[in-house]
């Protein structure tokens, strides 16, 4: 149970970061080439309205137009099949498109989640895809910052995960890119090797950053982890299943800190 919500708490903070790495895993990972995306914002109307992680309407160099489908899971879900069916039901009668079903599995544990319902004559199947088996300098070596990135997901195999988180770190300042996305790109960094629950801390990873600017003085930089680190608290705190000290554990944080977000919480729910 305990691995469960966590599972979850890490959904929801990858769902939220995970929008600019998508164009990334539509060329690397699935292998799609794509002439147009357009992002379907609507949410899906059954007796409780249902978000899929990633709806994308794809149209390829050929003119033809599909939907893609992605979800990201942590968690090992024994009922993912029946949830993705239900999404091709209700994707299939609303836009009459093909469809094409993904699970990117990015936990720390080999999947064993069904992929294939059938059962009552009828048949269906989606493609689960387990990014961790994928090996790490297939992204470290593209020169687009986003699929490098995704390389803290991959197999790192007999290295050291220090060693590939200063690889990645190196990569991505070789890209030359302005100061401002360099951090944007560290925070995602961050969020990604929580995910894969590499026991380091964040000020060790960006050492090599100063070269760039002054991490500890920049406002932009400090604003945007408090940011990101309030709402991975908010989600703790939300859980209601941990005390302040834990979270703030948990968080890597102090425990002041979790209460000023709790306040911030209670404030916005009066």
């Amino acid at each position: 149970m305990e691995h469960k919500r966590e599972g979850n708490i890490y959904d929801r903070i990858v769902k939220e970061n995970i929008e600019s790495i998508i164009p990334a895993l539509m060329n690397s990972v699935l292998g799609f080439k794509v002439l147009e995306s357009t992002v379907i914002k609507e949410k899906l109307q059954q007796t409780k309205e249902k978000e899929a992680d990633v709806l994308r309407i794809i149209t390829d160099p050929s003119g033809r137009k599909f939907i893609l489908h992605l979800e990201f899971q942590v968690d090992d879900y024994k009922k993912m099949v029946y949830r993705m069916a239900d999404y091709w039901v209700l994707l299939k009668s609303k836009y009459k498109f093909p469809i094409r079903q993904f699970v990117i599995y990015i936990g720390n544990k080999e999947p064993t989640m069904r992929t294939v319902l059938s059962e009552d004559g009828n048949y269906f199947q989606f493609q689960l895809i387990n990014i961790t088996q994928f090996d790490y300098l297939r992204f470290l070596n593209s020169t687009n910052p986003e699929e490098i990135i995704l390389a803290v997901l991959g197999d790192f195999g007999n290295e050291q995960p220090t060693n590939v988180l200063s690889k990645i770190i190196q990569r991505l300042e070789e890209t030359k890119t302005d100061a401002n996305t360099l951090k944007k790109h560290y925070r995602q960094l961050r969020i990604l090797a929580k995910l894969r629950n590499l026991n380091l801390k964040f000020d060790d990873m960006i050492k090599n950053m100063a070269k760039y600017f002054d991490v500890e003085n920049d406002p932009f930089f400090i604003k945007g982890q408090e940011k990101e680190l309030s709402k991975f608290v908010a989600f703790l705190l939300r859980e209601g299943n941990r005390t302040f000290e834990q979270i703030a554990d948990i968080a890597d944080t102090t425990v002041d800190f979790v209460k000023a977000v709790q306040q911030k919480l209670q404030a916005k729910n009066t």
